[in-house]
């Protein structure tokens, strides 16, 4: 299969900047790919092909977050006080909460990809090989449920993410790996680093080598295949507080994995399709890092 453009350049510039090890390097969101930022319209896409590879839909209402309550004063003085001491009146202060909203409407999320591109995470000849590369964009628009796709979809259409698959080892290809051997999964795990520092939760632990009767060296740490999320949401999960976070995650079953860049519209999409009638989304188990 011919590829494209193998030299992921992106990665490979930012990575040659940054800290070998990742300690102290601060989690910068990508601001896009290939020099199109996030919320691009599709229209500005020219190479992408016309047809789309996949298009999924969701629905919520708008989503209320309680911020705090303001209080409502008592207008009278307690018999057992000789001065004024502001007094908050409990129940009228709980019906005075504080909200914002957030969120809600219609979300369609489609999703492109060339057939010959592909892109090497960091070294040019040696790097991991990203192929397919799909390109996803988002449209949200406020309405009833059943609203016909508005006549300015083409304008709501806007570049929301960007996933890159790639091949790892596993099954007998990853026993038949030397013990100090990094497999696929690995090396873009420290290239992403590297890149973007430690993700949530990340700590490096010491690797334990254990010499087998057929002297064999097994190393149990970098066999470990995690879901790693940079700058994920919180709270209640709607999206996440940066321009875009960054995924790595592995379908152990089939040796799949994908680098995932998902701006908050695409996290929005994947939370209304989980609590709103798709319970299991693929998508918001990746980026939720559910089992």
């Amino acid at each position: 299969m011919r590829y494209g453009l193998l030299c992921f350049l992106l990665f490979a510039a930012a990575a040659s900047l940054a800290a070998e090890s990742g300690e102290h390097v601060k989690y910068v969101p990508p601001p896009g790919f290939q020099g199109h930022k996030w919320g691009e319209v599709r229209a500005a896409f020219h190479r992408l092909p016309p047809e789309p590879i996949g298009v999924g839909a969701g629905f919520m209402h708008r989503q209320e977050r309680q911020l705090g309550y303001s209080c409502q004063l008592n207008t009278w003085l307690p018999k057992y006080q000789t001065q004024w001491v502001e007094i908050c009146k409990f129940q009228a202060t709980l019906l005075h909460g504080k909200s914002e909203f957030k969120g809600g409407g219609t979300y369609v999320l489609s999703e492109y990809s060339i057939d010959e591109q592909g892109f090497r995470l960091g070294d040019p000849t040696t790097g991991v090989l990203l192929h397919p590369v799909i390109y996803q964009f988002c449209a949200n628009w406020q309405g009833k449920r059943k609203k016909m796709t508005p006549a300015n979809f083409d304008d709501l259409n806007r570049f929301c993410g960007m996933k890159f698959m790639f091949k790892t080892e596993i099954g007998e290809e990853l026993h038949k790996l030397p013990a100090n051997q990094l497999t696929a999964y690995d090396r873009v795990l420290e290239t992403l680093i590297e890149l973007y520092g430690k993700p949530k939760g990340f700590s490096r632990r010491g690797r334990v080598f254990i010499d087998t009767a057929e002297d064999e060296a097994i190393d149990a740490e970098i066999r470990r295949f995690n879901t790693w999320r940079w700058c994920p949401a919180v709270d209640d999960g709607l999206h996440t507080d940066c321009t875009a976070s960054v995924t790595l995650s592995l379908d152990a079953a089939t040796g799949m994995a994908s680098v995932l860049y998902s701006t908050p519209l695409l996290w929005e999409f994947a939370f209304a399709r989980e609590n709103f009638g798709f319970k299991g989304d693929p998508l918001f188990k990746v980026l939720h890092a559910l089992d």
